[in-house]
């Protein structure tokens, strides 16, 4: 797939799942059957799909609306391109019964799926424009609780390599005071799931009333975090309805931030190689 000349209206299904969370329940019921039975859905009329919803025709249309497209013909051109090039990696469960061979190959593919799925709905001109930022920034407060813990420890460490002046909060008290001292030439990268932690929302509230500007990685691009956000890079860690992938949203998130990671080093190759040496040189491990 040629990313500079991608759709932005590819991946009707993905984006979908991601965002399913922040509908409103008349939504859902829409959102449900399109899940359900995607392919009626490229046949049918609006009132065949709100009939079937048990809604209205213009909630159908608003529902199309709130996920980017113009309107019902966009939201179903969009979802019969994705059922023609399904997914090469399907999300696969694992069974009581699998041998370790079975297991080994559906966490592979897992991880595989995820990472298609994001890069067929990550905007690169934001990566870009992210990449930007924080190469700008005066300081960078890397947020995030819970799962999120490791990637920000990833983030800040790869960024910190580079020379920036990152710093990563996992623990909602000093994730707060950081935020709320922030400045407006700072950047809050703020990684999360779902986006609708609420230490993570308040701190991010208290950046944006700081000045600093708000970067935020997610899978859903209408949860609260992304509504203050300035820049949204959307991941797309799907969920099974009988597991959830704790293995997802570790990669997606780290694919983001090795992408921005390489993005600042080819926007100042020299500075950068510079920093490494000189950490190399006192650590031997790195070089």
């Amino acid at each position: 797939m040629d990313w500079s000349n991608r759709d932005p209206q590819a991946g009707a299904l993905i984006r979908l799942r991601g965002v399913y969370p922040s509908l409103k329940s008349a939504l859902q019921k829409v959102a449900n059957v399109i899940l359900r039975q995607p392919e009626m859905a490229i046949y049918a009329s609006v009132n065949e799909v709100a009939a079937v919803a048990g809604v209205s025709e213009a909630t159908v249309m608003r529902f199309c609306r709130t996920l980017g497209f113009k309107g019902f013909q966009d939201f179903k051109i969009s979802l019969a391109r994705e059922m023609v090039t399904p997914s090469q990696s399907p999300m696969e469960i694992v069974e009581a019964e699998d041998d370790p061979a079975t297991i080994i190959r559906k966490v592979f593919q897992t991880g595989i799926a995820g990472l298609r799925d994001t890069l067929e709905v990550l905007d690169a001109s934001l990566v870009g424009q992210a990449a930007q930022d924080l190469l700008n920034a005066r300081q960078i407060l890397v947020l995030g609780v819970g799962d999120a813990a490791p990637v920000v420890n990833y983030a800040r460490n790869r960024l910190f390599l580079l020379g920036l002046n990152a710093h990563g909060y996992t623990d909602a008290y000093h994730m707060l005071a950081a935020a709320a001292v922030s400045r407006a030439q700072d950047v809050l990268l703020a990684i999360s799931h779902l986006g609708a932690s609420r230490e993570m929302v308040e701190a991010a509230q208290l950046g944006k009333e700081a000045g600093a500007r708000i970067i935020s990685v997610t899978d859903n691009s209408l949860s609260p975090l992304s509504r203050i956000s300035d820049l949204v890079l959307t991941t797309a860690s799907r969920e099974t309805r009988r597991q959830r992938e704790e293995l997802l949203p570790f990669v997606c998130q780290a694919a983001v931030i090795d992408s921005l990671v390489t993005l600042i080093l080819q926007a100042r190759p020299d500075p950068t190689q510079e920093n490494l040496a000189k950490i190399a040189k006192v650590i031997p491990k790195l070089s």
